[in-house]
């Protein structure tokens, strides 16, 4: 069995866990120790093998790299130079897929305003999962590699009345809005709408607290889907305090 729970989602922190009956995958460490631990203790995954894929340098996605994989005896992997930008010399620098046990990850590379930044494609006895936040747009070759996900987790990071009319100063909106920002609810929206499938469950990722909320996120993706005849298995909002649904695959 294939099991799959995004522990924290959005600006304060994302992680994600996926394991089988012998070695977890863990996508992004940007928690803490103590909330890593409380979140995955009833989970029963203390002797399996556990490796950290971290996907770009900013802190909410690698802060919590350091302890963790201490902690867990982990080895982290990620391109060169989001290890170097982290300071972390015990890294493994990817380029390709890596093999661990029945896994195959695959990064892919995005736009956001980091040195090398990625997403990743996990593969295990032909089910695979996308894990895809912090980009301003995605390529062919992303969509691609997400085609028929059974799991797709992806960033609807924004609403744009919400941005344009928002709190944030005008520089910071630009950014967001920018190739090397973050994705829409509208642009999530059309990329599911060409990669997911009929047996996908869909996760919408990486909300604003301040520029989206959960049921504008849904309704503008569930609405595009309904209009195009799109047909998957479920869709939900990841959050902060609270992750994702627990999948058992």
């Amino acid at each position: 069995m294939l099991n799959f729970y995004m522990l924290s989602s959005g600006s304060r922190g994302n992680s994600t866990v996926i394991w089988d009956e012998n070695d977890m995958i863990i996508i992004d460490c940007g928690i803490s120790l103590k909330k890593f631990l409380e979140k995955t203790s009833m989970l029963g995954i203390d002797d399996l093998e556990k490796s950290i894929f971290i996907s770009h340098e900013h802190s909410d996605h690698s802060s919590g790299a350091r302890a963790i994989s201490r902690k867990l005896h982990a080895d982290v992997y990620s391109r060169a130079r989001t290890l170097d930008k982290m300071r972390f010399e015990k890294g493994y620098g990817i380029n390709g897929e890596v093999a661990i046990g029945n896994f195959t990850v695959t990064p892919v590379s995005v736009n956001h305003d980091a040195v090398d930044p990625v997403v990743y494609i996990i593969r295990n006895r032909g089910i695979r999962i996308s894990v895809v936040s912090d980009l301003g747009i995605v390529s062919d070759e992303l969509l691609d590699e997400m085609n028929g996900s059974d799991i797709m987790a992806i960033e609807a990071n924004h609403d744009p009345e919400m941005l344009r009319t928002g709190p944030y100063t005008e520089m910071l909106k630009r950014r967001i809005r920018s190739d090397h920002g973050h994705l829409s609810n509208e642009q999530s929206a059309e990329a599911i709408g060409i990669s997911a499938g009929d047996n996908t469950r869909i996760i919408l990722t990486h909300l604003s607290e301040k520029n989206n909320t959960p049921d504008t996120a849904l309704e503008t993706v569930k609405a595009y889907l309904s209009n195009r005849n799109k047909r998957y298995i479920s869709i939900e909002t990841a959050s902060q305090d609270f992750g994702s649904t627990l999948y058992r695959l």
